[in-house]
């Protein structure tokens, strides 16, 4: 683990002047190092990161103290040693404590364009992963390995150092998905098909009774009796949907009927389970294309309204609505 004894001056950035973040409408462009497609920062200030996205795969080395990631309204609580994977264009916001140290480490996926795995390794990457020291995995020291020797190439800069760079963040990825794959096969073997589907009827009844309720992925994977990432996979194969998907598409829907009520938007919000305005409007606007506003001003116009099974507008005609 990269020592804490070090100061910051060890890790200044190799050269170009960074100015700001730049962040529109929630997405940020990454500064990557000038003629590279990486950017790798040490920090260890207490400073808080909002609700943004981005096209990089960000990869999370916790080396002193604690580190909170929220990544899809799903909260990761990193502690020294822990990494973390957060998927491109996901929305993740980090929380840091007074105290602590942490590498975050940037890349650019359009690497993965030379290889006819790319839309693998992607889909791989499309859900977060998180191993540290206590993980059963046995292949969390060789990950920690490489990224550490990553770190160390990038602040002891060398245009050499770019090809060991990409050659360690290639262990690292063949590392991550072997692994799970191999951890999925053995899940596979010890579970029928026919478990799987009444395990997967529970889960739904579960979600449809308890959707405003505060439920993640983690939790609901473990009362299901799976690992979490091999829920997510099957969650994807069963439903066609991910699990955060499924679940916020639930709380839209039951948004919907009560914003055909009196109910205020923000009481709206947190009755259905989102636990602030900002990701609630956002939510809904992604799955009906307006603002919770906008859907209950056009709501208010009509007469005779009800809502079909997936929450679009149905009209009754003249003898229904009497």
């Amino acid at each position: 683990m990269p020592s804490s004894k070090n100061t910051q001056s060890d890790f200044s950035q190799p050269f170009g002047k960074f100015i700001s973040r730049k962040v529109e409408h929630d997405e940020e462009t990454i500064d990557y190092l000038p003629g590279y497609r990486y950017r790798i920062w040490h920090n260890d200030q207490p400073a808080n990161y909002g609700d943004h996205k981005h096209k990089a795969l960000e990869i999370i080395l916790c080396t002193q103290n604690t580190y909170s990631v929220t990544v899809e309204n799903e909260v990761y609580k990193l502690h020294e040693g822990d990494i973390i994977f957060v998927p491109p264009m996901s929305f993740h916001s980090i929380t840091a404590p007074e105290t602590g140290e942490r590498f975050i480490m940037l890349f650019d996926t359009k690497f993965f364009d030379y290889f006819k795995s790319k839309k693998e390794i992607l889909n791989f990457f499309s859900s977060t992963r998180v191993i540290g020291i206590n993980s059963t995995t046995h292949i969390y020291p060789l990950v920690y390995s490489s990224l550490n020797r990553i770190i160390q190439l990038y602040f002891a800069f060398s245009e050499l150092n770019e090809v060991e760079i990409y050659s360690e963040l290639l262990k690292v990825v063949s590392l991550m998905t072997h692994s799970t794959e191999a951890t999925d096969e053995e899940d596979e073997k010890i579970i029928t098909h026919s478990e799987i589907y009444n395990k997967f009827v529970r889960v739904l009844t579960y979600i449809e009774n308890n959707y405003s309720e505060d439920m993640d992925l983690e939790s609901v994977a473990k009362t299901a009796g799976f690992s979490k990432y091999h829920f997510s996979r099957l969650f994807k194969q069963y439903t066609d949907s991910t699990f955060y998907d499924y679940l916020c598409s639930k709380r839209i829907l039951e948004a919907k009927k009560l914003l055909l009520t009196n109910t205020p938007v923000t009481d709206v919000a947190f009755q259905v389970g989102f636990n602030n305005l900002t990701t609630f409007c956002r939510c809904f606007k992604k799955y009906s294309g307006c603002s919770p506003t906008q859907y209950k001003n056009m709501i208010s116009k009509e007469e005779g309204i009800v809502l079909d099974s997936i929450g679009d507008i149905y009209h009754l005609k003249p003898e229904e609505n009497n």
